[in-house]
């Protein structure tokens, strides 16, 4: 029986994490990335802890700590203004901060250990070709010219802005959010006393929330958002610099002050919350943002969508090992196991989005009545959506 073969379009977390449970397991997987390597604009690289516990026991976050890729112990805090911490439901949220990149690259390292991984960099997905009704090769190009990938099964990973989710038509619902964010990162290799020890969220009124957050190599990231035009603000300088500054305090807001210029490299987030209907079609799966795009709040994108993998690769596994067909009973199957969490996750970014347009002294008082809630109903009301986190099957112990 000949060997199936699973195409996955997207190198970053969901599709390499993806990559790694299934040629681990003796799967022949194809990955196809339009991007020349994993450097990326701005991602998330907030790591849930249970995501971080299933890293460590396979010991995937034990390389990320040994190469400085990973910064353990990022506790996620919110506040109203510059000093009121504010209690929020569910457990506290303890993770790690990880260089995506540097992550992706090593996914890519262990990956390569296999015989039956390849990677294709630097080629697009133009469109999906279909026999029959069912997906059975894409059309891609690399160097100018065009080519056809064949495979038993394609899994699309690329992201929100995918062409192939565009071209199904597939059904969306879309959820009102937040204002857009303006990212921001700073070196503070000079400084890196004044880096943040945690994932610190203000939010200041009226759609005012300015998030801040080490990562590797002593570098800050800074998410402002407010409802205005930020393509316009990011540039104007001395307006950003006027918005900006006051969010901050010292000695942070001093070293931005310094080193706020041109030269900073900045990108406008267009903060969307969607969901396609159905996640897959005949020979065809979408997973992470592909399937359902998240708000950065909480870093859930990067997070749910590497849970996605986990739940993906419990249902893949053991039929492309057998040599089963792949048909749209077992692809419901990964959505429907996934689709709780992502229902309730959605319900609460849409919820936290309206509430953060209010004005300050109104989120006073809301946080001051959901402090009382929680105090009162304890742990029943501290167990947010109240879904356990999946527990991967096949995701292998990194060789000693």
């Amino acid at each position: 029986m000949a060997q199936k073969e699973v195409v996955i379009v997207g190198a970053g977390p969901a599709g390499m994490m993806l990559a790694y449970q299934l040629v681990s397991n003796g799967v022949k997987v194809r990955v196809v990335e339009r991007h020349p390597d994993f450097k990326r604009e701005f991602r998330g690289e907030l790591v849930q802890g249970s995501v971080v516990e299933q890293l460590e026991k396979a010991g995937i976050f034990k390389l990320l700590l040994e190469r400085g890729l990973a910064i353990p112990n990022i506790e996620r805090r919110m506040f109203v203004g510059h000093i009121r911490r504010v209690e929020v439901p569910g457990p506290r949220e303890v993770g790690a901060v990880i260089s995506q990149p540097g992550f992706l690259g090593l996914l890519h390292e262990l990956c390569s250990a296999f015989p039956n991984y390849r990677l294709d960099v630097s080629t697009a997905v133009l469109e999906a070709i279909q026999e029959n009704g069912r997906v059975v090769a894409l059309k891609t190009r690399h160097a100018g010219a065009e080519g056809r990938v064949e495979g038993d099964l394609f899994v699309v990973c690329n992201g929100r802005n995918s062409a192939l989710r565009k071209s199904f038509g597939l059904e969306t619902e879309t959820f009102e959010t937040t204002a857009d964010a303006l990212w921001l990162r700073f070196d503070l290799s000079d400084a890196p006393e004044a880096l943040p020890k945690s994932l610190d969220v203000h939010m200041f009124g009226k759609g005012v929330v300015m998030v801040t957050q080490p990562t590797s190599g002593n570098r800050l990231h800074i998410a402002y958002s407010e409802p205005d035009d930020l393509n316009k603000l990011k540039k104007d300088l001395p307006e950003l610099r006027r918005r900006l500054l006051p969010t901050l305090k010292e000695p942070l807001r001093q070293h931005v002050d310094a080193k706020l210029s041109d030269h900073i490299e900045m990108q406008v987030l267009k903060i969307i919350v969607d969901r396609v209907k159905s996640w897959h079609a005949p020979g065809i799966l979408f997973l992470g943002d592909a399937a359902h795009t998240m708000s950065p709040s909480g870093g859930q994108g990067l997070n749910v969508a590497i849970r996605d993998t986990f739940v993906a690769a419990n249902h893949l596994v053991p039929a492309l090992q057998q040599g089963a067909s792949i048909d749209n009973l077992l692809l419901q199957k990964i959505q429907d196991e996934r689709q709780p969490e992502i229902n309730a996750i959605q319900a609460g970014q849409t919820r936290a989005g309206q509430m953060v347009l209010k004005p300050i002294g109104v989120l006073h008082v809301m946080f001051t009545m959901m402090g009382m809630a929680m105090r009162v109903m304890g742990k029943k009301l501290r167990a947010g959506h109240g879904i356990p986190p999946p527990q991967p099957k096949f995701l292998k112990p990194v060789a000693a």
